[in-house]
């Protein structure tokens, strides 16, 4: 039994429907995410506002622009990465310092010293391919291989838990701060640390009156040295 043709027509536009589907399908399934594109960087400048550029795109868009290498980008990012870095070990080792202090039975503690939250694994690891084999220039050659997008996104990711573990820190160190300040006061010594003095001869020498104090220990023999 034939069919009719309007039954042939819905037929058709199934079948071109499908197609159109599948196609989609497997083009998405076949994109690389990490294939470079061209992008459209063209602009008419109207002015400058810092390292950006005020001007219009093909499209007659007024847009703010900024043009870095790849390179430069992630450089720039580790090099953040590493300046939170060393602001978070500093606030860590305060932090550290402030609670050994305060759980010093001397200021009224009990010597217990509450842990402090490490930043180990908060930096995912990279993924990286290695392969060994034979080389354009005919040597054996071992070569590491990793997506320069991964690598950007995952540093990014890194200084967002950086800079929300150094303002965790900051905080429970001031408090610390704080309460060790007062329980100095309490054991008879001044609220803040004893800072270094002293001054130098005519010669150019420097004469130490009062070292530095670097623990509880240098604390108490200051005080019982400015006692007598």
């Amino acid at each position: 039994m034939g069919l009719t043709k309007m039954e042939c027509a819905l037929v058709l536009a199934l079948t071109i429907a499908v197609g159109v589907l599948l196609s989609m399908f497997v083009n998405g399934c076949t994109t690389n995410s990490h294939e470079v594109k061209k992008i459209e960087t063209s602009l008419e400048a109207k002015g400058q506002v810092g390292t950006r550029t005020v001007g219009i795109t093909p499209n007659n868009e007024l847009v703010l622009q900024e043009e870095q290498t790849a390179a430069d980008e992630l450089r720039v990012q580790e090099s953040v990465n590493e300046q939170l870095l060393g602001v978070y070990e500093s606030e860590r080792f305060e932090l550290k310092r402030c609670r050994m202090d305060l759980a010093d039975p001397r200021l009224g503690g009990n010597g217990v010293i509450p842990p402090i939250s490490e930043i180990d694994g908060m930096k995912a690891p990279e993924t990286i391919r290695e392969e060994i084999g034979l080389a354009e220039d005919g040597e054996v050659k071992v070569v590491k291989r990793s997506y320069y997008t991964d690598k950007l996104n995952l540093e990014r990711t890194y200084e967002k838990s950086l800079q929300r573990m150094t303002t965790a820190i900051s905080r429970h160190k001031e408090e610390c701060e704080f309460r060790m300040a007062q329980a100095r006061r309490a054991a008879g010594l001044p609220s803040q640390r004893y800072s270094g003095s002293g001054y130098f001869t005519n010669d150019g020498v420097w004469v130490q009156t009062r070292r530095v104090e670097t623990s509880l220990d240098d604390a108490f023999a200051i005080q019982a040295k400015q006692g007598r």
